[in-house]
């Protein structure tokens, strides 16, 4: 799995995860003031989130979690948008256990773990112009927690964190000379003593776990770990730490069995949707030997991997997939699979565009199905972007030479209406229509995560590209052809 690795790379590896857990996680800065938290006593109870972001006034903001921990494919649990004094109030229900969320304004996302019926007071803080210069690629922003109760998880993981970050400085040097195993050991008991107190069992895992992801990045025995920390074991499938520990010790485990002795029979047995051939491979792992659920969960994420690998055909993986999900009688295994089949099918060339309705700039209405008809490129921008200013400078020349024969579409995703039609006053030459998307809504259909995007939809509202070129990189001739073929 990771027995290839150089120490020294391990040891970078070891140094990255620390760095990015204790800085960029949860490395909150700690108000004390006034705040209650109430304990969870029934699961159902809600949570409350009352922040304050006062440099994102109309921003939306969303809380998030994952579908599951295997794909991470993102669930948006609830929506609201920061008022003109800078606050929000975000209430999530169904919350049952204490399990990891994030924060999410524009592209950054903050971490928070919630408890349910508690309430948390939290700062969204300015966006460091030093550390978030890309603003199209996501960014971890360290959210700070207005809090007193100090068995708090989130006030507990920060502590914990810090204190992980102090030992790693001291002792890195220890770590490259092959020298840090019993050092590591040594801080373990003293943070088991640290804690001793400690009644939140969530934060018991978070601590187990995370010292199991740094003893697997500097190379210890893989059987001893996976003795120690996955057999016998229960399966948290919820647990944002167990599960990054267990991704990361099964990482390309099917493909290894794939390239090794076993592969002959591994592929004869997915081509032939021979669910219990590959289990019997999987089995003479011992640690699998007598674990069902643990060997499913692997055979789960085998699969997935494999899904991208290239050695396999698509089909086949598919074909699989839904014979476990109908086979397994392990409910969060059935619902990973799901999940997985649903990742495989998301916004592809020939799905039907999802549908909208959107105010332009006059404040009417104007829906997908007002574009059928014609080919349309649909392209998702901001008014504050200088690239979407770039590209849409390009899209204008395009407009010109198709406009006739085809439509051009922007949806904004601006702060607000004003902003949109601010630029459009400020940029004659953007002759098309622009619509506002209110709250992200369409965003997030349309599984938009960089702007700017394209997309390219046929006559009858289906996707030709998805995602397109951008009008400055090679739409063009795209464009050129689907126009002579028309022609046709």
């Amino acid at each position: 799995m990771n027995n290839g690795n150089t120490f020294s790379s391990a040891a970078y590896s070891f140094k990255h995860i620390v760095l990015a857990r204790a800085l960029h996680n949860l490395r909150t800065a700690v108000l004390l003031a006034c705040c209650t938290l109430s304990p969870a006593a029934i699961p159902a109870q809600p949570v409350v989130i009352k922040g304050f972001a006062p440099e994102y006034r109309g921003s939306v903001i969303a809380a998030y979690t994952y579908k599951d921990f295997i794909t991470k494919a993102p669930l948006r649990l609830a929506t609201e948008k920061v008022n003109d004094s800078g606050k929000f109030v975000i209430t999530l229900t169904g919350i049952k256990e204490t399990q990891y969320l994030y924060l999410n304004i524009d592209n950054l996302n903050g971490s928070i773990y919630v408890t349910p019926g508690n309430t948390y007071h939290i700062v969204f803080p300015t966006p460091d112009s030093t550390r978030y210069q890309n603003p199209y690629i996501s960014h971890s922003i360290d959210l700070i927690f207005i809090i007193r109760d100090t068995d708090n998880v989130n006030n507990l993981i920060m502590d914990f964190n810090e204190e992980f970050y102090n030992f790693w400085k001291k002792n890195y040097a220890y770590f490259l000379r092959k020298q840090g195993e019993p050092r590591l050991d040594s801080f373990d008991l003293q943070m088991q003593k640290r804690y001793s107190q400690i009644s939140n069992p969530y934060f018991k895992t978070y601590i187990k776990y995370t010292f199991a992801q740094y003893r697997l990045s500097i190379l210890m025995g893989m059987k001893t770990l996976g003795n120690k920390y996955l057999k016998d074991q229960p399966i948290l499938y919820h647990n944002n730490e167990y599960m990054d520990f267990f991704n990361d010790y099964f990482k390309g485990y099917l493909e290894q069995i794939s390239a090794g002795r076993e592969g002959d029979d591994l592929k004869n047995y997915i081509n032939n949707n021979n669910y219990q051939g590959i289990v019997s491979i999987l089995k003479i792992n011992p640690l699998l030997l007598d674990n069902d659920s643990l060997c499913e969960l692997v055979l789960l994420k085998g699969l997935y991997e494999l899904y991208y690998s290239g050695d396999y055909k698509k089909d086949n993986i598919v074909t699989m997939l839904h014979h476990f999900a109908g086979q397994t009688k392990i409910d969060e295994d059935r619902k990973i699979a799901t999940d997985m089949l649903h990742s495989f099918t998301g916004i592809t060339d020939g799905d039907a565009a999802p549908g909208f309705s959107l105010r332009d700039a006059n404040g009417n209405l104007t829906a997908l199905s007002d574009f059928r008809g014609k080919y349309l490129y649909l392209g998702f921008i901001k008014s504050s972007s200088e690239q979407c200013l770039g590209e849409l400078n390009v899209m204008a020349a395009l407009n010109k030479t198709y406009g006739k024969k085809m439509y051009f579409v922007c949806i904004a995703e601006d702060q607000n209406m004003e902003e949109m039609k601010a630029y459009l006053k400020q940029n004659k030459s953007f002759t098309w229509k622009f619509l506002f998307d209110d709250s992200a809504v369409v965003r997030l259909k349309y599984d938009v995560d960089v702007i700017p995007e394209f997309f390219l939809i046929d006559p009858a509202g289906r996707f030709k590209l998805a995602p397109a070129n951008e009008p400055g990189h090679g739409i063009e001739l795209e464009l050129e052809l689907l126009m002579e073929t028309k022609k046709k």
